[in-house]
């Protein structure tokens, strides 16, 4: 893969910070900053794709525990400010939390749930960005159910951290 030359973190931070205070009030975050430090916004979201991260969220925290976060903007060092779906990393890695900035480092494990194929490439690239700033692993839970891991060294057949996730086929009764 091929690494951009991206803005300043200052200036990719700057931005955000921007974006941060003049949000919804309701604390959800619809953008994300690319590594132009251009704004993507990400106003409409499908009320079954958040139930599908949601109950992702809920099999990862009984798994590996409580250290896990739904909708947390990392920073890459490739890809800007990018919103993952879920993270998960150990208790000792989380950093004393700004709620006004997105995480400094990619988390060890990150979940991206593809809303439909449409979704495809742009989770391709969070992936790559993920692994490539610092995560050991990238689960994609694809429209139909279909779960992939992923490493730096590509596809895993099984989770490093023995995750094993199952979508309920009620979210994808509609495909």
């Amino acid at each position: 893969m091929r690494t951009q030359n991206l803005p300043a973190p200052d200036r990719l931070l700057a931005v955000w910070r921007n974006l941060t205070a003049h949000a919804v009030s309701d604390g959800r975050v619809r953008y994300e900053v690319d590594p132009l430090g251009r704004v993507i916004d990400h106003q409409r979201v499908c009320p079954w794709h958040q139930l599908l991260v949601t109950d992702m969220f809920c099999q990862l925290a009984s798994q590996l525990g409580p250290r896990v976060a739904m909708h947390q903007p990392v920073t890459t060092r490739s890809f800007g400010i990018r919103i993952a779906d879920v993270v998960w990393m150990p208790e000792e890695k989380w950093p004393e939390i700004d709620s006004d900035a997105p995480l400094p480092s990619v988390p060890d494990l990150c979940i991206e749930v593809l809303a439909d194929d449409n979704d495809a490439d742009q989770v391709e690239r969070k992936a790559d960005a993920y692994l490539n700033s610092g995560a050991q692993e990238v689960i994609i839970v694809g429209p139909l159910g279909k779960i992939e891991f992923r490493g730096l060294d590509g596809p895993r057949a099984s989770s490093l951290f023995r995750v094993t996730l199952e979508p309920d086929p009620m979210f994808f009764a509609w495909a």
